[in-house]
């Protein structure tokens, strides 16, 4: 549903700015389902003339950043660390009882 959603920007963006946004949105919706156990998660994208603002929040309990160690698990855990490679950046906020992830694109 989440990807579906971002048929709106279709034609606004550039395609391949678009399929990044795809990628991301895949990411930190994933990572709210598997990991908050969210049954709820809030997306937004504000396109402005100078970057793409993705949001994604759940009621999930919150987590820190730890980046990946070399001898981790190579099946999993490349949400975030696809996010901090493709994001211009991005970070963690938790507010009023949300986490939530965001990431910027330049345009």
């Amino acid at each position: 549903m989440a990807r579906r959603a971002l048929a709106r920007l279709q034609g606004k963006l550039h395609p391949g700015t678009v399929e990044v946004i795809r990628l991301l949105v895949t990411e930190l919706v994933t990572n709210s389902v598997r990991h908050a156990e969210a049954r709820a998660v809030d997306m937004r994208v504000h396109v402005s003339s100078d970057q793409v603002r993705l949001e994604v929040a759940d009621r999930g309990p919150g987590f820190e950043f730890e980046a990946r160690e070399q001898d981790q698990d190579p099946e999993g855990g490349w949400g975030l660390f696809l996010v901090d490679r493709l994001a211009d950046r991005w970070g963690i906020s938790t507010h009023a009882g949300a986490s939530r992830v965001w990431a910027e694109l330049d345009r």
